[in-house]
């Protein structure tokens, strides 16, 4: 009898497609995997340092230009923050819902950055780090015009 046909060889449960093929230690499934596992946490990575440059520059500013620049990165890292109201409203509330809503934003734009370089057979860090820039220019770039929309029709007396 053939060995195909025998049902008492074939495995009930396989974990994962890892479980099946050793991985070849820095080869190509490897790198493939971690994008995979870890594109998720490094989309939090920039925001991270932004935020955190943004809060060295805004605590105890009084320069114009470090408090410019500080929004305007603290708005990088947080691209939800004017959909909490934060520039003209305040609270410990607010700021909290925007800094978990744009974690969540941010981990799923690695996520997504992780799936689409990794649709690729050979793929590493680079390739998530060009799908991530796309996809972080365009948030970054919404989150900008709508402060700069807000802040217009703010100044606009009517």
């Amino acid at each position: 009898m053939p060995l195909a046909t025998r049902f008492d060889l074939v495995p009930l449960r396989v974990v994962s497609d890892l479980a099946r093929v050793p991985i070849v230690p820095d080869g190509v499934r490897y790198h493939r995997f971690m994008v995979r596992r870890n594109g998720p946490l490094m989309g939090l990575s920039i925001p991270f340092a932004c935020g955190v440059l943004a809060l060295l520059l805004l605590t105890g500013s009084e320069s114009t230009w470090r408090g410019v620049l500080g929004f305007v990165l603290a708005i990088m890292a947080l691209p939800t923050l004017p959909l909490m109201g934060i520039p003209v409203m305040g609270g410990a509330v607010r700021w909290l819902l925007a800094i978990v809503s744009s974690a969540v934003v941010w981990a799923l734009i690695g996520f997504v950055a992780a799936r689409r370089s990794t649709s690729r057979v050979a793929t590493s860090w680079p390739e998530w780090r060009r799908e991530w820039r796309r996809l972080a220019i365009g948030v970054w770039f919404g989150a900008l015009l709508g402060i700069g929309v807000a802040a217009t029709l703010l100044s606009v007396s009517l």
